[in-house]
């Protein structure tokens, strides 16, 4: 079987790195393309002089990339139209980098980009079951069958059915600095936790509520299906990417 090697940068943090990585490989498992491997890095990989805004050296690390393996999809979160707007005004923030790169021609058809609408945590809110798993799972009476057991209890079928969107990319408010998605997930957190414990100390929920830190052992719970895909747009484009990928490494090959 012929791999195709697949480098993912999720640029912006190492916690988002391992937590895609968990992510494609669920989503290779759905999609059925088991002959495809992930490499995964993250902010730590930015060579020092590429912060300051030195996209050519960007451009060089995606050569060195790129004779190792057949693809490199960059993850950048993209966090609402003015964010994003400010973003594009700088000329050296990360996004004017990966499109610097993306326009060398050198580049094309291996190079992509894969925004995370509403940043990583709109990703892991396409299955507020998993999610709840998570945090369940500390609790001895959850660490087995613990799906099964959370879809069994009416308090958190409830709890789920308040913060389970039919689309995750639209949990966002317009103005820059606004409550989005990253404050939605901490505060079901908060309620995942009441729910666990009612008589829990708030000073407990403070240490326990979701921090980043934590987004790539959500990752491991969350669960890809058809139905959990069609909750996020830009999830289900990564996959595409993924396949495109793969079959344009595949027919090379032929």
């Amino acid at each position: 079987m012929i791999m195709t090697n697949i480098t993912i940068w999720t640029l912006e943090s190492d916690n988002d790195a391992e937590a895609v990585k968990y992510l494609a490989n669920k989503l290779i498992e759905h999609l059925d393309i088991s002959d495809t491997a992930i490499r995964s890095v993250g902010k730590k990989a930015i060579p020092r002089r590429a912060k300051s805004g030195r996209g050519d050296i960007l451009t060089n690390s995606v050569k060195n990339y790129l004779k190792q393996d057949d693809c490199l999809i960059f993850v950048i979160d993209s966090d609402g139209v003015m964010a994003s707007h400010q973003r594009r005004q700088e000329p050296n923030s990360l996004i004017n980098q990966v499109e610097k790169v993306l326009a060398n021609n050198n580049f094309s058809g291996r190079v992509y980009l894969a925004p995370a609408i509403q940043e990583l945590e709109a990703w892991l809110l396409i299955d507020c079951i998993g999610i709840c798993c998570f945090f369940a799972a500390k609790r001895k009476i959850y660490r087995q069958n613990c799906r099964e057991k959370i879809n069994s209890n009416q308090k958190f079928q409830r709890l789920i059915g308040k913060y389970q969107r039919g689309n995750t990319e639209s949990i966002v408010e317009a103005e820059m600095g606004g409550r989005g998605v990253k404050e939605y997930l901490v505060r079901f957190s908060k309620d995942v936790l009441r729910t666990l414990n009612p008589k829990i100390k708030p000073v407990n929920i403070t240490r326990e509520k979701y921090k980043e830190v934590f987004s790539p052992e959500i990752a491991k719970c969350v669960e890809i299906n058809n139905a959990t895909l069609r909750r996020n747009n830009s999830l289900k484009n990564f996959g595409k990417l993924l396949i495109r990928c793969r079959n344009s490494t595949q027919k090379a090959i032929q």
